[in-house]
């Protein structure tokens, strides 16, 4: 097998821009209002709880959970604990981040759920509130935006649940962009090339051909990678091993090990055992 040349990372040069940030304080019962106009919101409950409801459902949080919130949905914001909720909310406009593969409308990042990048994000989010709330200095926009960066890359980071590095992004190609989305968006599907072509709207073989440059591998290969990543996120909340090999269509728990070992050098067992 050839080797295969390292491709510079697509978010070498990712930079925010008009990044927002706002320190509220919420009285009991007291809520706000959010439009589907920016990329993405994040919740960072620093006092108190806050449930965040969408017209598909809610979700709580409390002292250090963090919500994140695609901006494709609006959704309000509610204080519905006994006391005062201090929350950092933050804001990045859809112009920056559009080209990111489609993310779950809501994600809850539980402070209580142990994930090994967890105090890097809350290093950051500290960082954020010093800058904001320091009367002393006033808050500095550009170094407000990197940080951005840096919570963002955590975010994106956390979501890799195998071993925390950024996933390829071919964002300078809106087509194969598209494609990420909807393996993401159906991890599941039986995907073929074709099938995935299509959705970048281009023939099968000029596809198959730009992805592994792009990418730097195959669609298959990365559509099983995601898959797999997909799976170890839900072992981590709790499902069986067995659960998880019949939903990802593996025939047993033997094949899915094997799956799991070719793709991330370690077996699904000694990972979990790693990451308890």
């Amino acid at each position: 097998m050839p080797l295969r040349v390292p491709r510079p990372h697509s978010l070498q040069d990712f930079r925010m821009e008009g990044v927002q940030y706002q320190l509220m304080l919420l009285q009991p019962g007291e809520s706000f209002e959010r439009q589907a106009y920016v990329a993405g919101y994040f919740y960072h409950v620093l006092s108190g709880s806050i449930t965040l409801q969408t017209d598909a459902g809610s979700v709580v949080a409390t002292v250090r959970d963090t919500i994140t919130m695609g901006g494709s949905c609006a959704h309000h914001v509610t204080n519905t604990g006994p006391g005062v909720a201090e929350v950092l909310v933050g804001a990045e406009p859809f112009e920056v981040l559009s080209w990111m593969r489609q993310a779950p409308n809501i994600t809850v990042y539980a402070a209580n759920s142990r994930h090994p990048m967890l105090k890097r994000l809350f290093l950051a989010m500290d960082l954020v509130v010093e800058e904001l709330s320091n009367p002393q200095i006033t808050p500095d926009q550009l170094t407000l935006e990197r940080t951005a960066e840096l919570i963002i890359f955590y975010f994106m980071r956390m979501g890799n649940a195998v071993d925390g590095s950024l996933d390829p992004f071919p964002g300078s190609d809106p087509r194969l962009m598209a494609v990420i989305a909807a393996m993401n968006a159906q991890p599941l599907r039986n995907w073929t090339v074709g099938e995935l072509a299509a959705v970048a709207s281009m023939s099968r073989s000029a596809f198959a051909d730009r992805f592994m440059v792009q990418v730097g591998d195959t669609p298959i290969r990365t559509l099983t990678a995601i898959r797999l990543k997909a799976a170890a996120r839900e072992m981590r909340e709790g499902m069986s091993m067995t659960e998880v090999a019949g939903r990802y269509g593996y025939g047993s728990v033997e094949a899915f090990n094997r799956a799991f070992k070719r793709c991330f050098n370690i077996t699904p067992g000694r990972w979990l055992r790693d990451k308890s």
